[in-house]
């Protein structure tokens, strides 16, 4: 496997535009749905990083924490089920300043797929809400799930 970060293999920064951007090379795919993308930043509603094969989901439970430091909150496994092949992280739920719902940020796996979402929970349920990073932020975020997931130790 090309020591290339997966960010700059797939050419992400350069695809991302409104709606749902797909880039991958040798066997490993990136997506992300974009809610609104300018010179600097991206508005995100989701992130999914896919590896060609399945790993160790604890591993993975263990790696992602620090993996996901670009995000604004930190993750921590919630529930990891090795067993039955998944794994849950989330990040402390807060209100935001306008209050209403509180949200946080969750990561789940399965050991051949990371997504990684903001969710709002209110009376109604919960649901997926973009959250923004710069491009250079997304480009990290997406490498460093691809090395938590067992891209650097390819064989």
């Amino acid at each position: 496997m090309s020591d290339v970060p997966l960010s700059e293999r797939g050419r992400l920064d350069g695809a991302l535009r409104k709606g749902t951007v797909r880039v991958g090379e040798g066997g490993w795919t990136v997506e992300v749905e974009v809610t609104d993308a300018d010179r600097l930043g991206v508005s995100v509603r989701g992130v999914r990083v896919r590896g060609p094969d399945r790993r160790d989901v604890g591993e993975q439970a263990q790696r992602l924490p620090e993996a996901l430091g670009v995000l604004p909150d930190r993750v921590r496994p919630h529930e990891v089920d090795p067993t039955l092949g998944g794994a849950v992280l989330r990040s402390r739920a807060r209100t935001p300043r306008e209050g209403g719902a509180r949200e946080y940020f969750e990561v789940r796996t399965d050991g051949r797929e990371v997504s990684v979402e903001k969710l709002r929970a209110g009376p109604n349920g919960r649901a997926a809400v973009p959250f923004t990073l710069t491009r250079e932020q997304l480009g990290r975020l997406v490498d460093d799930v691809g090395e938590a997931m067992g891209r650097d130790r390819e064989e």
